[in-house]
């Protein structure tokens, strides 16, 4: 941690004021910072992400266009009222992101020590547990989507007004980075821009406040009516993450700001690059909406129905494209009549084509086609082989995790210090995630029936189906040996192994 007395902060906020000229070069550098990430293309495409995870698709701008006529008599495309727009969305980023999450999420992490004999491990597992709830666990999946639909999302960890250490989410959007080296594994500073809804006089007005995440402590910052960067009045120019009261040596008690020797956000990256699952697969769910919607509109306006009438003369090129798409009437000379002429439509090939598509998506996506009809019955090999692709990319983008979470722990390690727990930061661990894979249950039933007597009874408990906590299931079958055994003192009964399939007798 990072000490900073009362004194040094006034010095430096004044130092920084905004009259000064560090304030002003300071305020003029997070103005920029600021303008170019939300220009970059990088911020740009979080939007775009999250309108897929939204099912909010391109598709939906979608327009029908037929030949026409401007003012000046020129043929030009021009959008028609008349067709019918079908923009059918497909949902397959929501779909896959929730696949992954619910497969590596799903259950909690574990954590192991990476040396048998170190006992001290142990007491800082039961110790850091005690910081992961319900809510911590729902507060992972929030991020866990944010990293895979934007590309990286971010956890804030800080004080709350009891003192008490808690960890939030903040929007990606919000959080811009400023990495202290290439490869993006340490922070040198982060600044958060945020909108606060606050009601004055019974109207809704949105204040926005900027943040200024340094080893020093945090620079708090506001806009003014015309949009500029000024100090923020109420917080202060600077404050340190947490204030602890020490006594002093003339017997007083004082308060002693204190920042942490690291920047109090967690990165949470889906990938090294932070790159969003869209970019995968945003070019093949297009096509796919694209071509869904065509043959619906096609379905809809009767492409096997255009009237051909004879006998009209005078339709230029362009009116005949017109009338075509417009009216699916074709004019043309000749002895009088109208006809049906079909226009049939290849089905098979276009099926071919979407499940072409589908198959692509998933496989680029890394998901699993549960629509596929061969998943059914499936034996535990070939389940195994059908999630490869997710199981993949789940063990990299987990060890994006496993880094993000001993960054985050290394906080509660700090916590712990200073509340006289204990200091565990050379205790070295992993953290395993246990993905929930589905499995043929049967399958798994039988092996687990024939592995008795060659492993353990823990392990087997951990492995079987039906079991969802093994440490319980264990203690009840120890319970309920016990009473089997008591049976056997009180009315002398001669009790067997029922799992082998013998039975109980009296003697």
């Amino acid at each position: 941690m990072f000490w900073i007395g009362k004194n040094q902060t006034e010095v430096i906020s004044k130092q920084l004021a905004d009259d000064s000229p560090q304030g002003r070069e300071q305020t003029a550098f997070l103005t920029t910072v600021i303008s170019e990430f939300e220009e970059s293309e990088f911020r740009k495409y979080m939007d775009v992400a999250w309108r897929y995870y939204k099912n909010d698709n391109d598709i939906l701008d979608k327009k029908r266009q037929v030949i026409g006529r401007d003012a000046e008599n020129n043929a030009v495309l021009m959008e028609s009222k008349v067709l019918t727009n079908n923009k059918l969305c497909h949902n397959f980023m929501k779909k896959l992101t929730r696949q992954k999450i619910g497969y590596m999420l799903g259950k909690p992490f574990t954590m192991s020590a990476n040396k048998e004999d170190d006992f001290r491990a142990e007491e800082m597992f039961s110790l850091v547990k005690e910081y992961f709830g319900k809510d911590f666990f729902k507060l992972i999946k929030n991020v866990g989507r944010d990293s895979i639909v934007k590309g990286i999302g971010w956890i804030h960890v800080y004080y709350n007004e009891e003192g008490k250490l808690k960890f939030m989410r903040c929007a990606p959007e919000e959080v811009i980075p400023l990495w202290a080296d290439s490869d993006h594994t340490e922070l040198d500073a982060v600044i958060r821009k945020y909108t606060v809804e606050r009601y004055h006089q019974g109207r809704k007005t949105f204040l926005k406040f900027v943040d200024y995440y340094t080893k020093e402590g945090v620079y708090h910052y506001t806009y003014n009516d015309n949009g500029s960067l000024v100090v923020d009045e109420e917080k202060g120019m600077l404050s340190p993450n947490f204030s602890v009261k020490s006594v002093g040596q003339d017997g007083k008690e004082q308060e002693i700001g204190v920042s942490w020797a690291k920047i109090p956000f967690i990165p949470f990256k889906y990938d090294p690059d932070e790159q969003s699952l869209l970019v995968r697969i945003k070019s093949l769910i297009d096509d796919y909406d694209k071509k869904t919607s065509g043959i619906a509109d096609n379905v809809d306006d009767f492409p096997n129905s255009i009237t051909v009438v004879k006998n009209y003369d005078g339709a230029s090129k362009e009116e005949f494209v017109h009338n075509k798409n417009q009216y699916r009437t074709i004019f043309v000379q000749g002895d009088g009549d109208a006809r049906a002429m079909e226009t049939p439509l290849n089905i098979e090939e276009v099926d071919k084509h979407l499940q072409r598509l589908r198959e692509d998506i998933y496989e680029f996506g890394q998901g699993v086609n549960t629509a596929d009809k061969d998943i059914r019955d499936t034996s535990g090999v070939a389940l195994r082989f059908l999630y490869a692709d997710l199981d993949m990319d789940c063990i990299d983008w987990g060890s994006e995790c496993e880094w993000s979470l001993m960054l985050l722990i290394w906080f509660i390690q700090q916590d712990l210090i200073a509340r006289g727990k204990g200091d565990f930061t050379d205790v070295y661990y992993s953290i395993l995630f246990n993905t929930d894979v589905i499995i043929n249950e049967t399958e798994t039933i039988q092996n687990c029936f024939t592995s008795a007597g060659i492993i353990s009874g823990r392990t087997i408990a951990d492995n079987h189906p039906w079991v969802m906590n093994a440490d319980k299931e264990m203690k009840d079958l120890l319970d309920e040996q016990g009473d089997v055994l008591d049976l056997e003192s009180e009315y002398g009964q001669k009790t067997a192994n029922t799992a082998e399939g013998q039975t109980v007798e009296k003697v």
